[in-house]
């Protein structure tokens, strides 16, 4: 390129970047002439529409929004919305938004015309450097608001500059508020899942990597909880059932732990594949899990928890060594498939030594459950108001 060229793509470098928030301004204000506001919501896991369907829902009700969905993988979650609202990453992109919604900060939707956007989180694990995910290329800076489930990690993002105190809010985690507020009733939900009501229910809900618990011993902690008479519902990340074998070495846990049901029977094994985990939870007695926010979760109901201790999970998954201390501090650690068992029967004879320390490490990890909801109904509709006005 000579000297000249170089300089005609600099000015119009500069002429763009001079434009782009004019030409911004202009698109948004031809929008605010009409009455109805759209909002984003992107999908990348079914995990992602547990998170979001909650604020979706109340958004929804709101006269003159519309709500659109994205995905960059439709086929994890064509199922969970209405077909005429999934959009694709390049139907959405060059489309007008007034709002833009995400669950997972590791690839966001690249959107030309958008006015605000605002990322919740999806976990409360700790799990690959989320806590402090400074040199991490996730571009909190693009959001207006970052919604932070517990007051500890958004102190953390505070500290280390990672969001400024306006983008910075305290909302607690939605997905949570019908279990937390006792919308699924015990009963009704061991019915609708055909589970027996009068039975010992087990819930073994490992994470997702080749040093979890389900790779190191999954089939045999199924076999052992089966065997001290537990009916066994498996519930697996989304990650384990995905098609990339980067999160689960090639092994198709799908028929893995459909083959394992067969064997001991439906009475004793259920293998669930559900976006929303929380209706497993109010049915359960007992969770059994390696690292995960669904142990977190499970606290919130003050019921029995058993973690697996994987070895390698930590170093692995580069888990924040202060969650894994947390989530033990409320657990009975368990380091064989047959110890598991034995725990799960032994905690759930007698629950009450730790109930102190779950309901503390709930209280902790979860901003006042039951109401987060909405906090961030609030928090959106003030953010159309202002795309508005």
């Amino acid at each position: 390129m000579t000297v000249h060229a170089e300089a005609v793509t600099r000015r119009r470098r500069t002429l763009l970047r001079r434009l782009t928030p004019v030409v911004h301004r202009l698109d948004h204000a031809i929008g605010r002439l009409t009455p109805s506001r759209d909002v984003l919501v992107e999908l990348r896991t079914p995990v992602s529409h547990a998170v979001l369907a909650p604020i979706a829902e109340a958004l929804a009700a709101e006269p003159d929004v519309q709500i659109w969905f994205t995905s960059a993988e439709p086929a994890n979650v064509r199922a969970l919305v209405p077909p005429d609202r999934l959009l694709t990453p390049a139907e959405a992109e060059w489309r007008r938004f007034d709002l833009y919604l995400n669950a997972d900060p590791w690839a966001a939707a690249r959107l030309r015309r958008c006015a605000k956007r605002v990322t919740f989180f999806h976990g409360v694990a700790g799990k690959y450097d989320l806590d402090n995910p400074v040199g991490l290329l996730l571009d909190f800076e693009s959001y207006d608001r970052v919604a932070f489930i517990n007051r500890d990690r958004m102190s953390r993002y505070l500290a280390n500059r990672i969001v400024t105190p306006p983008q910075a809010v305290l909302v607690g985690y939605p997905k949570l508020d019908r279990l937390a507020s006792g919308a699924y009733r015990r009963a009704a939900t061991r019915s609708l899942l055909e589970l027996p009501d009068d039975g010992r229910i087990a819930l073994y809900a490992p994470t997702y990597s080749e040093a979890s618990s389900l790779h190191v011993a999954g089939e045999a902690i199924v076999r052992e909880l089966a065997a001290a008479g537990f009916t066994v519902m498996v519930k697996l990340h989304d990650r384990s059932l995905d098609s990339d074998p980067r999160y689960h070495a090639g092994i198709d846990w799908r028929a893995r732990i459909t083959a394992l049901a067969d064997e001991l029977g439906r009475n004793r094994v259920r293998f669930v594949d559900v976006a929303d985990a929380c209706p497993l939870l109010a049915a359960a007695d007992v969770l059994i899990t390696d690292h995960s926010s669904i142990g977190f979760e499970f606290l919130v109901l003050d019921r029995p928890l058993v973690v697996f201790d994987a070895p390698d999970l930590a170093g692995v998954a580069r888990i924040n060594p202060d969650k894994i201390a947390l989530l033990r501090s409320a657990a009975a650690v368990a380091r064989t498939a047959r110890e598991t068992a034995q725990l799960a029967v032994q905690d759930l004879a007698d629950p009450a030594p730790r109930s102190a320390a779950r309901r503390r490490v709930a209280s902790e990890m979860f901003f006042e459950p039951g109401t987060a909801t909405a906090r961030a109904a609030g928090l959106l509709k003030g953010l159309l108001m202002d795309v508005a006005s």
